[in-house]
């Protein structure tokens, strides 16, 4: 994922992180740093909350079932890899997640998570490793 997909999929769960914590546009726009005409322009998708709105809402609103079900329990490591442009280092696992198994080799399982376009690398019910990359897994499965 690029931060520019990660900052389109924030805008697209912008109103839904808000309606899930009950909050009004004026407290999420007041929470979010911006003016509620922005606010409400961002809900019809006619402007983004950008870099640092895409961060503060994760951020902050790293609990709820729409963070956790599109970026995994840890967004601050899913953000510390888009900044770092590296693979995320613990393990994506997620209560609330979606998979779509894609791969199957040799007793390894790779999903991809429907909602965050991240892959995870399975033996059995362990979690490996997690990429952006699916190369970038393959190459972790012995003899792939």
């Amino acid at each position: 994922m690029t931060r520019d997909a990660f900052i389109t999929l924030c805008d697209r769960k912008e109103k839904l992180v808000r309606n899930e914590v009950g909050y009004s546009q004026q407290k999420m726009s007041e929470i979010l740093g911006l003016s509620k005409k922005t606010l409400v322009e961002i809900e019809k998708w006619r402007s983004s909350l950008g870099w640092q709105g895409a961060v503060t809402l994760c951020t902050l609103f790293r609990n709820t079932k729409e963070i956790t079900l599109t970026f995994g329990p840890d967004v601050e490591e899913f953000i510390r890899a888009l900044t770092e442009e590296e693979g995320l280092r613990a393990p994506f696992d997620s209560p609330y997640a979606l998979w779509n198994t894609i791969l199957t080799p040799d007793g390894y399982t790779i999903q991809q998570n429907t909602a965050g376009q991240i892959y995870r690398l399975r033996k059995g019910d362990q979690t490996l490793a997690a990429s952006f990359d699916l190369a970038d897994l393959r190459r972790r499965i012995p003899n792939e």
